[in-house]
């Protein structure tokens, strides 16, 4: 769970776009307005980077941006305060590797958070740490995200094996990880099954296997 808690600090201030915003802000009519807040964690005095995501205000340093290109050129082009249209819980998760409270460890821990900081990363161009978010992912992610993620982000060395595994996994693929996988995926497991057990003899020595046959037979 993230450790940090949303401003309670949000005030309604009425319905559809306000008048202010209506050229700054795309808000979509009918729905309620809040007036945006700071972000108690990741708005910096001294920062030079002033960024909205969904009703949250940020003021970042640029400097830590700087190797992103596709970022920067999109963010200084525009200057002052604009809108990303991201996602605020990945946004948050990504700065929170950018701005760690313990240089020790990461904020982000499990195969949700460290995916939405390869999403940002890998969008962005932000190479290094898109080479962090897979290093974590190749030790906390199972076979189907590593499959689904390998595919959708390029991760070449996740797919050989993480196939494998579910091949050889005793257990059926449930709905929800058919869901993940896509049809392109469970095609290609469902080809790779038939061409393991199709050809199991190729990979089973026979006398090895007519021994422990034997052996549990009489036991």
């Amino acid at each position: 769970m993230d450790s940090y808690v949303e401003s309670p600090l949000w005030t309604p201030v009425g319905f559809g776009r306000p008048a202010h915003a209506q050229e700054a802000w795309a808000w979509p009519a009918g729905e309620p307005y809040y007036s945006p807040v700071r972000h108690p964690r990741f708005w910096f005095e001294d920062g030079n980077l002033a960024i909205r995501v969904e009703n949250t205000l940020y003021n970042l340093h640029r400097y830590l941006f700087a190797k992103s290109s596709t970022f920067s050129a999109y963010q200084y082009q525009l200057g002052g305060t604009r809108e990303l249209k991201e996602n605020k819980t990945d946004f948050d998760r990504l700065l929170s590797i950018l701005y760690p409270t313990d240089y020790g460890s990461h904020q982000c821990k499990t195969t949700e958070e460290w995916t939405s900081v390869l999403l940002l990363a890998n969008k962005w161009g932000m190479w290094d740490i898109r080479r962090l978010a897979i290093s974590q992912l190749s030790i906390c992610a199972g076979p189907v995200d590593k499959i689904a993620l390998g595919h959708r982000y390029n991760v070449q060395e996740w797919l050989g094996p993480a196939y494998m595994e579910l091949t050889m996994r005793g257990q059926a693929i449930s709905a929800e990880e058919g869901a993940k996988l896509g049809v392109d995926a469970m095609v290609r497991l469902g080809a790779l099954k038939d061409e393991v057990f199709g050809n199991l003899p190729a990979f089973v020595d026979e006398d090895k296997f007519s021994d422990l046959f034997a052996q549990k037979l009489y036991v």
